[in-house]
């Protein structure tokens, strides 16, 4: 997992951790005339909307992604050594290889409305985030079988309120803040055997673990979007959000030995705070259509970190990362 968490977090820190490409400078659309000078393949619609009347948008976006954890690997022994001291006592020593579950690419959604007043430069807007992924493993080391079952799902509602800032006739500006919500919950099953019993005196174990975490708070960030030429922009965007919620854990936990078994069911219920972190960088392009609405699609890359989510035993960083295609509409 070392590798994994080395590459997320270099690109958290290169793309200053944002809120993803979700929050689509829309409403840059609707005064086309401060940006002409950047357009050198414009059509003859860019005012189309009335001077002093808001827009409103609405957009769906199609997410491939992949769900990580920390936290969740297995060690499988390779190779074990006895060695036996002088006053009989046995020390056992073994190498092992530590492996991550086999985390896999899953299709999502998101979907999202807001409005912009044309007499001034504040939007509004809520999105709906929601993602399912699962994960698995099957282990052979010395002597032992191990298999592991992940699933992971995210919902995450945004309300946000921006501020569009021309910082130029070709680059824009649009810090928001706003309030998120957030609901993921996480299933972990592990199914372990091994033969050596006789040494080890241990048969099976089994873990039947849940995870689900509930909060609220709040969210800030900005996107810049460079206007390139032929109703084509690059986008780029950063946020950080701060929800305080609770966490529900189950831990069900089974090992079976030689002449005897251990069971275990453990429930807590905490209070805490999930730190969050998002990227996104990508391409957008426009176009009017019906004389007095905009077409915008875009394609990102886009990178999503919750901060010691995993609550199993061993703390663990949550990260969705991956790409997303969108489409909306102002009208």
């Amino acid at each position: 997992m070392t590798y994994f968490k080395k590459i997320h977090v270099a690109l958290t820190l290169l793309l200053i951790t944002s809120i993803s490409s979700a929050y689509g400078d829309y409403d840059q659309w609707s005064g086309y005339g401060a940006r002409e000078d950047c357009f050198s393949c414009q059509e003859d619609c860019f005012c189309c909307q009335p001077e002093c009347c808001g827009n409103g948008f609405i957009s769906a976006e199609l997410l491939y992604w992949r769900a990580f954890e920390n936290g969740l690997d297995t060690c499988v022994p390779t190779e074990v050594s006895d060695v036996i001291t002088s006053d009989g006592t046995v020390i056992s020593r073994f190498t092992g290889k530590s492996r991550d579950p086999h985390f896999k690419w899953d299709p999502g959604f998101r979907i999202g409305a807001g409005y912009q007043s044309a007499c001034s430069c504040w939007d509004t807007a809520v999105f709906w985030t929601h993602f399912h992924s699962h994960a698995h493993s099957s282990n052979h080391g010395l002597d032992i079988q191990n298999k592991t079952r992940w699933n992971i799902n995210l919902d995450v509602i945004d309300y946000v309120l921006g501020y569009d800032c021309d910082l130029c006739s070709c680059l824009a500006l649009r810090p928001f803040v706003g309030i998120r919500g957030a609901r993921i919950e996480q299933k972990l099953h592990v199914d372990e055997f091994s033969i050596e019993s006789i040494e080890t005196g241990l048969i099976a174990l089994e873990r039947h673990n849940k995870e689900r975490f509930f909060g609220v708070g709040p969210l800030l960030g900005f996107e810049a979007d460079w206007n390139i030429g032929c109703n084509f922009s690059i986008y780029g965007s950063a946020a950080i959000s701060w929800l305080y919620g609770s966490f529900h854990v189950k831990l069900r936990n089974s090992d079976v030995f030689i002449g005897g078994a251990d069971f275990s069911k453990i429930k807590k219920h905490l209070h805490d705070s999930l730190a969050g972190a998002d990227a996104a960088l990508g391409v957008r392009w426009h176009t009017c259509i019906c004389t007095n609405k905009v077409l915008v699609l875009q394609a990102g890359l886009e990178h999503h970190r919750y901060f010691d989510y995993n609550r199993f035993g061993t703390y663990g960083d949550l990260s969705f990362d991956g790409v997303n295609f969108s489409a909306g509409i102002q009208y």
